[in-house]
């Protein structure tokens, strides 16, 4: 009997010293091998044994063997009620929907883009697991704020398990999300390019912008053995596409510098089979904007002349200039680490502004929601240089630096 009670006690003391409040909201095992946080939770998921659980995920949700974290908890007898999806769903992928059968999926992206008012009477804990690509607007950073901002709201918790970062964990940069321009694509407060994990990210908001008073509805289920500074492909996680676009890793990597154009009249390579990775348009002279982007001396990339023709693929956005050849630019990364897409962004648009007299801002300044600010559009017009434009955004991004140190957890 008392050897009974000593190993109920220390069961006890090993999880009270796993589970931390406040700031440091997670839940860590000691470990040398990488483990993301679905695969945390799923070692540990007699904690969620007796609740009704809601899930918002997609496919990238995945672990290392390539199990789905909701078929891993299923398998282990949790009561998963509902799951949630962000723009792009599992709708594409009709495996998902098969092995989930009898749970209700609900759509979080069109008119109903966060939980609506009895969605959650008969869940106890939310949980998010999601691969995203540390930029604001990537629109899963929204589906996280407002599904958080819900739950803290009504009492609920809301465990987020943690995933690598797909480019640089060290590289924030680009303007803070001015309120008057946030929407769907941008609406949380931070720089363009935020340099955090979700969960990083999850304490962030939950603290910072939502201001969360109760420190323990929030909870965050470490990696083991994560480094910010390693690279993403060393992980050996299987490749999902992050949505229907980001086809593998350097696309993802890339995406974040060429998304701006998704404001413009240029192509970013959509119906193609390097979206994110090229981009030009019928019009453009491919060598004159190779000469003048090749000014800019740009670290960890390069850029190749190229022609594609996009084509109609079933993608939820239609591909610019569908069935016309188009003359542009490839990049290719030549090192991650010194990659910084803010900066090529800016480059890419002066020197389209440059050289290509037709360039022009397209759906009523749409830039001006993907910069979180219309300064973006103004400064290019204007042609204000990488280091000026750097320059006026400086102090407002060391100012998010000194929040965003709070919250690192690797």
């Amino acid at each position: 009997m008392l050897k009974i009670k000593i190993n109920i006690f220390l069961f006890v003391i090993f999880f009270t010293l796993l589970i931390f409040s406040g700031s440091d909201s997670s839940i860590l095992i000691n470990s040398k091998e990488f483990k993301t946080g679905s695969e945390v939770l799923l070692e540990n998921s007699d904690l969620l044994l007796n609740k009704n659980v809601a899930v918002i995920s997609n496919k990238s949700g995945i672990t290392k063997s390539g199990e789905h974290l909701i078929s891993g908890l299923l398998r282990k007898g949790i009561n998963i009620k509902k799951i949630f999806t962000p723009e792009h769903g599992f709708a594409s992928d009709d495996k998902y929907e098969n092995e989930f059968s009898g749970i209700d999926i609900v759509s979080l992206y069109g008119e109903k883009k966060s939980f609506n008012k009895g969605d959650l009477d008969n869940i106890d804990v939310i949980i998010y697991d999601i691969q995203d690509l540390s930029v604001r607007f990537y629109t899963y950073t929204s589906t996280l704020f407002l599904t958080l901002k819900y739950a803290i709201e009504n009492n609920k918790e809301y465990i987020v398990c943690d995933r690598p970062i797909i480019s640089r964990g060290d590289y924030v940069a680009g303007f803070m999300l001015n309120p008057e321009y946030s929407s769907f694509v941008g609406m949380i407060p931070t720089p363009v390019y935020y340099g955090m994990t979700s969960g990083e990210l999850a304490q962030y908001l939950a603290y910072e912008a939502i201001d969360s008073k109760n420190k323990n509805l929030l909870k965050v289920i470490k990696m083991v053995g994560y480094n910010r500074n390693e690279d993403y492909n060393n992980f050996n996680i299987p490749w999902v596409n992050t949505s229907p676009s980001i086809v593998n890793v350097e696309c993802a990597r890339i995406y974040p510098a060429l998304c701006f154009l998704e404001g413009t009249n240029i192509s970013e390579g959509r119906g193609t089979d390097y979206p994110f990775s090229l981009f030009g348009a019928p019009f453009v002279d491919s060598e004159a904007l190779l000469s003048e982007l090749n000014t800019y001396n740009l670290p960890g990339i390069k850029f190749e002349t190229t022609e594609f023709i996009p084509a109609s693929t079933g993608l939820s956005y239609t591909p610019k200039f569908i069935n016309e050849k188009c003359f542009g630019l490839k990049i290719n990364i030549t090192d991650f680490k010194k990659f910084e897409p803010f900066e090529v962004s800016i480059a890419i648009l002066l020197s389209l502004r440059e050289t290509t007299p037709q360039f022009k801002w397209t759906g009523k300044n749409f830039i001006d929601k993907l910069a979180g600010t219309n300064l973006l559009r103004k400064y290019i017009d204007s042609k204000l240089t990488i280091a000026d434009i750097c320059n006026e955004i400086s102090n407002e991004l060391n100012l998010f630096k000194e929040s965003r140190n709070k919250y690192l957890l690797y």
